[in-house]
């Protein structure tokens, strides 16, 4: 009998869908106590995905950053998915993970179906296996039925009475079915090709982290990994898509994040730690990375 490929999903809602707070038990404090601002609860939300968009302005749709975790799983039509330097149509089966603080904007088109699922960063501390650090691409596929009763299990814990242990399973099941996605289309693993040079990549990005904020040019870390700035240049178009200069700009701009997050360090002195050329280029920069400037980013995600 052929196999009749991946199970089509009908797009019906896998549970009441709204807003589902955590109580104190589950809200962890981020920011110190000597802040004004009261801290964010911690929370779960499903949605239909013809319910939700995201971005600024009312032509064209500009990304922003979000404070939760954000999984798209798109059932029926298409939705347009930016990013400050890329973008994607997702069709029928699409599935996209966006974690919290990477800025995007999200648009369904007429017809379009499916479910988003908003999840905030406190609920997924030490999940085994953890939640992906960076944008995840796939396809529900075979996995689709496995995917669907992981989120209704998910939400029909979170709205009962919720126990931080019995929610932290769902969440690491919800985590384990994100590393078991098909591949995205286009994808195709083992078609026979001249791999990129991803070890003089990552050592690349090795030695940037360490000098990050050192008054080094790109030619001068070629030179020290033994290449030149060329050959540095076509090893990171052909393993990540970008060239050097702009993997650096990103690395800088992850590690502002983490330290806006993390401490309390003043945003001029992140720019001057980090190797910016002042603090108005810093917030210029990380605006056209996120939409917000460097105070606004630290707020929200406390």
């Amino acid at each position: 009998m052929p196999d009749a490929g991946p199970a089509r999903v009908q797009a019906r809602p896998v549970a009441s869908y709204g807003r589902i707070v955590m109580p104190d038990a589950l809200a962890v404090r981020v920011a110190p106590a000597s802040r004004r601002f009261a801290p964010r609860k911690a929370s779960l939300r499903l949605l239909p995905l013809e319910a939700f968009s995201w971005g600024t302005g009312r032509g064209p749709v500009h990304p922003r950053t979000r404070p939760d975790h954000t999984l798209i799983w798109v059932t029926q039509g298409r939705v347009r998915l930016d990013f400050p330097r890329s973008g994607a149509l997702l069709d029928a089966d699409d599935v996209r993970f966006i974690p919290a603080g990477t800025a995007f904007a999200s648009r369904s088109q007429p017809g379009a179906l499916g479910h988003v699922l908003l999840l905030s960063p406190e609920l997924a501390v030490d999940l085994d296996p953890a939640l992906p650090c960076r944008v995840t691409a796939g396809c529900a596929g075979h996995g689709a039925a496995a995917l669907m009763s992981c989120l209704q299990g998910l939400v029909d814990e979170a709205a009962r009475a919720p126990d931080c242990k019995a929610l932290t399973c769902h969440l690491n099941l919800l985590a384990l079915r994100l590393s078991r996605l098909d591949p995205e289309r286009g994808a195709m693993p083992g078609q026979p090709h001249a791999g990129p040079d991803r070890p003089l990549v990552d050592r690349f990005l090795a030695l940037a982290a360490i000098q990050i904020g050192a008054p080094r040019t790109l030619a001068e870390l070629a030179q020290d990994l033994g290449t030149t700035l060329t050959l540095l240049d076509r090893a990171c178009l052909e393993a990540r898509g970008k060239r050097a200069i702009d993997l650096l700009h990103e690395l800088r701009l992850e590690r502002a994040a983490e330290m806006l997050r993390h401490t309390d360090r003043p945003a001029a002195r992140i720019a001057q730690d980090l190797g910016y050329a002042s603090h108005t280029h810093f917030t210029r920069s990380f605006v056209a990375a996120t939409g917000r400037t460097p105070e606004a980013y630290r707020q929200q995600m406390q």
